[in-house]
Protein backbone atom coordinates (compact mmCIF):
# COMPACT_ATOMS: atom_id res chain seq x y z
CA UNK A 1 0.00 0.00 0.00
CA UNK A 2 2.82 2.34 -0.67
CA UNK A 3 1.55 5.24 -2.34
CA UNK A 4 3.41 7.42 -5.36
CA UNK A 5 1.58 10.58 -5.23
CA UNK A 6 2.23 11.99 -1.38
CA UNK A 7 0.90 10.49 2.02
CA UNK A 8 0.51 11.15 5.74
CA UNK A 9 1.98 9.70 8.69
CA UNK A 10 -0.14 9.08 11.70
CA UNK A 11 3.06 9.40 14.33
CA UNK A 12 6.43 11.03 14.82
CA UNK A 13 8.71 11.14 17.33
CA UNK A 14 12.17 12.43 18.35
CA UNK A 15 13.91 12.65 21.57
CA UNK A 16 14.03 10.72 24.25
CA UNK A 17 16.02 8.25 22.64
CA UNK A 18 13.49 8.23 19.68
CA UNK A 19 14.25 8.96 16.12
CA UNK A 20 12.16 9.55 12.90
CA UNK A 21 13.28 9.09 9.18
CA UNK A 22 11.59 9.95 6.27
CA UNK A 23 12.48 8.73 3.40
CA UNK A 24 11.14 10.10 -0.02
CA UNK A 25 11.44 8.94 -3.38
CA UNK A 26 10.53 10.15 -6.73
CA UNK A 27 8.48 7.06 -8.80
CA UNK A 28 8.17 9.61 -12.05
CA UNK A 29 10.16 10.37 -15.27
CA UNK A 30 9.54 14.35 -14.29
CA UNK A 31 11.31 16.35 -11.43
CA UNK A 32 8.31 16.68 -9.04
CA UNK A 33 8.13 19.30 -5.83
CA UNK A 34 7.63 17.68 -2.81
CA UNK A 35 6.33 19.43 0.31
CA UNK A 36 6.60 17.73 3.69
CA UNK A 37 4.54 19.38 6.56
CA UNK A 38 4.97 18.30 10.35
CA UNK A 39 1.81 19.16 13.01
CA UNK A 40 1.54 19.04 16.89
CA UNK A 41 0.03 16.74 18.84
CA UNK A 42 -3.67 17.49 19.33
CA UNK A 43 -3.71 21.10 18.48
CA UNK A 44 -2.57 20.24 14.61
CA UNK A 45 -0.32 23.79 14.71
CA UNK A 46 2.64 23.56 13.12
CA UNK A 47 5.46 21.62 14.64
CA UNK A 48 8.93 22.61 14.34
CA UNK A 49 11.95 19.89 14.50
CA UNK A 50 15.10 19.32 14.50
CA UNK A 51 15.99 18.01 11.27
CA UNK A 52 19.09 16.60 9.93
CA UNK A 53 19.75 15.50 5.97
CA UNK A 54 22.08 12.56 5.72
CA UNK A 55 22.59 12.75 2.55
CA UNK A 56 24.63 16.29 2.42
CA UNK A 57 25.18 16.57 5.76
CA UNK A 58 23.40 19.98 6.41
CA UNK A 59 20.84 20.66 9.35
CA UNK A 60 17.65 22.93 10.14
CA UNK A 61 15.13 23.81 12.67
CA UNK A 62 11.95 23.95 10.86
CA UNK A 63 8.46 23.41 10.81
CA UNK A 64 8.32 21.85 7.15
CA UNK A 65 10.64 20.50 4.15
CA UNK A 66 10.34 21.61 0.50
CA UNK A 67 12.71 19.98 -2.56
CA UNK A 68 12.32 19.21 -5.75
CA UNK A 69 13.16 15.51 -6.59
CA UNK A 70 14.82 14.63 -10.04
CA UNK A 71 13.38 11.80 -11.65
CA UNK A 72 14.15 8.61 -9.54
CA UNK A 73 15.70 10.40 -6.65
CA UNK A 74 15.68 10.11 -3.19
CA UNK A 75 15.34 12.36 -0.26
CA UNK A 76 16.11 11.48 3.44
CA UNK A 77 15.08 13.74 6.57
CA UNK A 78 15.94 12.57 10.20
CA UNK A 79 14.97 13.91 13.08
CA UNK A 80 16.36 13.61 16.77
CA UNK A 81 16.02 15.35 19.31
CA UNK A 82 18.52 15.00 22.41
CA UNK A 83 18.46 11.47 24.02
CA UNK A 84 17.70 14.25 27.60
CA UNK A 85 14.71 15.59 26.48
CA UNK A 86 12.27 14.10 29.43
CA UNK A 87 9.70 13.08 26.61
CA UNK A 88 9.82 12.69 23.11
CA UNK A 89 7.90 15.29 21.07
CA UNK A 90 5.05 13.66 18.99
CA UNK A 91 3.06 14.78 16.01
CA UNK A 92 2.16 13.44 12.88
CA UNK A 93 3.17 14.72 8.89
CA UNK A 94 1.75 15.13 5.61
CA UNK A 95 3.29 14.85 2.39
CA UNK A 96 1.95 16.69 -0.94
CA UNK A 97 3.63 16.42 -3.88
CA UNK A 98 3.06 17.38 -7.52
CA UNK A 99 4.50 14.26 -9.24
CA UNK A 100 4.45 10.62 -8.21
CA UNK A 101 6.73 11.04 -4.77
CA UNK A 102 5.99 8.78 -1.94
CA UNK A 103 7.69 6.85 0.74
CA UNK A 104 7.86 5.46 3.81
CA UNK A 105 9.26 6.19 7.76
CA UNK A 106 11.90 4.55 10.14
CA UNK A 107 11.14 4.70 13.51
CA UNK A 108 14.29 4.25 15.75
CA UNK A 109 14.94 3.96 19.41
CA UNK A 110 18.34 4.51 19.81
CA UNK A 111 19.06 3.45 23.56
CA UNK A 112 18.61 -0.68 22.00
CA UNK A 113 18.72 0.16 18.13
CA UNK A 114 15.01 -1.25 17.63
CA UNK A 115 13.63 -0.30 14.48
CA UNK A 116 10.65 -0.61 12.61
CA UNK A 117 9.00 0.53 8.87
CA UNK A 118 6.08 2.24 7.70
CA UNK A 119 4.85 3.45 4.43
CA UNK A 120 3.03 6.94 4.43
CA UNK A 121 -0.80 6.53 4.41
CA UNK A 122 -2.04 7.20 0.44
CA UNK A 123 -5.18 5.23 0.95
CA UNK A 124 -7.23 8.59 1.59
CA UNK A 125 -10.11 6.83 -0.21
CA UNK A 126 -10.61 4.28 2.66
CA UNK A 127 -14.02 3.90 4.24
CA UNK A 128 -12.36 2.88 7.37
CA UNK A 129 -9.18 1.57 8.97
CA UNK A 130 -8.87 -1.30 10.90
CA UNK A 131 -5.57 -2.33 13.28
CA UNK A 132 -5.43 -5.63 14.97
CA UNK A 133 -4.07 -5.38 18.97
CA UNK A 134 -2.82 -8.65 20.59
CA UNK A 135 -2.91 -7.18 24.43
CA UNK A 136 -1.81 -10.68 25.90
CA UNK A 137 1.25 -11.77 27.93
CA UNK A 138 2.21 -8.32 29.08
CA UNK A 139 2.34 -7.32 25.35
CA UNK A 140 1.51 -3.64 24.55
CA UNK A 141 -0.04 -2.17 21.83
CA UNK A 142 -0.10 1.77 20.73
CA UNK A 143 -2.53 3.79 18.40
CA UNK A 144 -1.98 6.67 16.78
CA UNK A 145 -4.23 8.27 14.45
CA UNK A 146 -3.95 11.62 12.45
CA UNK A 147 -6.36 13.90 10.97
CA UNK A 148 -5.51 15.09 7.15
CA UNK A 149 -7.76 18.18 6.31
CA UNK A 150 -7.89 21.62 7.62
CA UNK A 151 -10.98 21.48 9.47
CA UNK A 152 -11.60 19.07 13.16
CA UNK A 153 -13.20 16.19 12.59
CA UNK A 154 -15.04 13.57 14.72
CA UNK A 155 -13.79 9.57 13.71
CA UNK A 156 -16.48 6.79 14.66
CA UNK A 157 -14.22 4.39 16.81
CA UNK A 158 -15.34 0.23 17.24
CA UNK A 159 -13.58 -1.84 19.50
CA UNK A 160 -14.07 -5.63 18.95
CA UNK A 161 -12.61 -8.74 20.98
CA UNK A 162 -11.31 -11.64 18.45
CA UNK A 163 -14.51 -13.64 18.18
CA UNK A 164 -15.60 -10.35 16.22
CA UNK A 165 -18.01 -8.93 19.09
CA UNK A 166 -18.64 -5.64 19.64
CA UNK A 167 -17.11 -4.42 23.08
CA UNK A 168 -16.75 -0.78 22.84
CA UNK A 169 -17.63 2.09 20.42
CA UNK A 170 -16.43 6.07 20.87
CA UNK A 171 -15.97 8.92 19.03
CA UNK A 172 -12.59 11.09 18.62
CA UNK A 173 -12.69 14.66 18.17
CA UNK A 174 -9.23 15.90 16.33
CA UNK A 175 -8.58 19.34 15.54
CA UNK A 176 -7.68 20.63 12.11
CA UNK A 177 -4.36 18.55 11.23
CA UNK A 178 -4.37 17.33 14.74
CA UNK A 179 -2.89 13.94 16.21
CA UNK A 180 -3.84 11.70 18.75
CA UNK A 181 -1.93 9.10 20.61
CA UNK A 182 -2.22 6.73 22.93
CA UNK A 183 -1.79 2.78 24.76
CA UNK A 184 -4.85 0.63 24.39
CA UNK A 185 -6.27 -0.72 28.35
CA UNK A 186 -3.68 1.84 30.24
CA UNK A 187 -4.82 4.97 28.57
CA UNK A 188 -7.73 4.42 26.82
CA UNK A 189 -11.03 1.47 26.49
CA UNK A 190 -9.67 -0.38 29.43
CA UNK A 191 -11.74 -3.23 27.97
CA UNK A 192 -9.18 -4.14 25.76
CA UNK A 193 -6.58 -5.20 28.47
CA UNK A 194 -5.03 -8.86 28.46
CA UNK A 195 -7.32 -9.69 25.39
CA UNK A 196 -7.11 -9.69 21.77
CA UNK A 197 -9.20 -7.91 19.29
CA UNK A 198 -9.98 -4.72 16.55
CA UNK A 199 -10.03 -1.06 16.59
CA UNK A 200 -11.78 0.27 13.71
CA UNK A 201 -11.14 3.86 12.79
CA UNK A 202 -14.45 5.20 10.35
CA UNK A 203 -13.45 7.89 7.96
CA UNK A 204 -15.75 11.16 8.32
CA UNK A 205 -17.84 12.38 5.50
CA UNK A 206 -15.20 14.30 3.23
CA UNK A 207 -12.53 14.00 5.75
CA UNK A 208 -8.68 12.35 5.35
CA UNK A 209 -7.50 10.25 8.43
CA UNK A 210 -4.86 7.77 8.96
CA UNK A 211 -3.68 5.36 11.47
CA UNK A 212 -0.90 3.46 13.26
CA UNK A 213 -0.37 0.45 15.58
CA UNK A 214 3.06 -0.32 17.41
CA UNK A 215 3.39 -3.79 18.71
CA UNK A 216 5.16 -3.44 22.21
CA UNK A 217 6.75 -6.77 24.11
CA UNK A 218 7.53 -6.79 27.62
CA UNK A 219 11.47 -6.49 26.35
CA UNK A 220 10.50 -3.11 24.71
CA UNK A 221 11.27 -4.34 21.25
CA UNK A 222 8.48 -3.47 18.70
CA UNK A 223 6.91 -3.37 15.34
CA UNK A 224 4.32 -1.72 13.69
CA UNK A 225 0.91 -2.67 13.21
CA UNK A 226 -0.28 -2.07 9.20
CA UNK A 227 -3.90 -0.80 8.97
CA UNK A 228 -6.04 -2.68 7.16
CA UNK A 229 -8.36 -0.74 4.79
CA UNK A 230 -12.04 -1.38 4.52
Amino acid sequence: NVGTNGGSIAHIATGNGWQTTFVLINTGSSSAQASLKFFATRSGNPLTLPLTFPQTGDSATANSVARTLAPGATLVVQSTAPVSDPAPTIGSAQLTANGNVGGFVIFRYNPNGQEAVVPLESRSTANSFVIAFDNTGNTATGVAVNNGTPQSVNIPVIIRDESGAQITTDTLTLAANGHEAFTLGTDRYPGTLNIRGTIEFMTPAGGQIGTLGIRIPPPLTFTTLPALAK
